[in-house]
C-alpha cells in the first residue's frame, strides 16, 4: 500500500508541464551548490558538492574581500529520449562569500575532486599568531676585568 502524498502529484505535474513546453531545455538557471565552512589556526577551508563538473567548467575569483565561485553543467538532451524526470540540478552554480581581511584571497588554493571543490584561504601574515619575546628595561653592566 503507498501512502499518500499529496504534494507527489503537484511534483509531477509541474514535471509534465516542463517537457510540455521545453522548461528542460530552455535558459539554464542559476542555484548554489551546498557548501561546508570551517576555520583553523591556518585559514578558512569551503568544500562545494559540485557533482559533474569538469575544472574546464569552473571560475574561480577573489577580489576585495569576496570569493566567487561560478561553474556550468549543462543539461544533456538526447534526439530520440523523453525525460520522465529531471532532478539533477543544471545550468549556472554559483556561491559568493564575504571573506574577512584576517583572511590572504591573493593565496587561495583549489581543489576539485571526484565531484567535490576544496577551497584553502590561509591567514593573512599580519593576523598570524605570534610569540612576542618581553625585554626588561635594565641595561646590563659589562664586566671589564679590572678590579677596585
Amino acid at each position: 500500500m503507498m501512502r499518500f502524498d499529496p504534494f507527489r502529484e503537484i511534483e509531477e505535474l509541474t514535471q509534465r508541464l516542463d517537457r510540455t513546453f521545453g522548461q528542460a531545455s530552455a535558459a539554464p538557471t542559476r542555484f548554489a551548490p551546498p557548501v561546508d565552512v570551517h576555520e583553523d589556526e591556518q585559514g578558512l577551508e569551503l568544500t562545494l558538492d559540485l557533482p559533474g563538473v569538469t575544472p574546464e567548467a569552473l571560475q574561480i575569483e577573489a577580489e576585495n574581500q569576496t570569493l566567487t565561485v561560478q561553474a556550468t553543467r549543462a543539461y544533456e538532451r538526447k534526439e530520440g529520449r523523453t525525460a520522465h524526470r529531471v532532478e539533477r540540478a543544471h545550468g549556472t552554480l554559483a556561491r559568493t562569500f564575504s571573506v574577512p581581511p584576517k583572511y590572504d584571497l591573493t593565496k587561495v588554493e583549489a581543489e576539485l575532486n571526484h565531484g567535490t571543490l576544496t577551497l584553502r584561504v590561509p591567514r593573512s601574515e599580519a593576523a598570524q599568531k605570534r610569540t612576542v619575546t618581553v625585554r626588561t628595561g635594565k641595561v646590563l653592566e659589562q664586566d671589564t676585568g679590572a678590579s677596585a
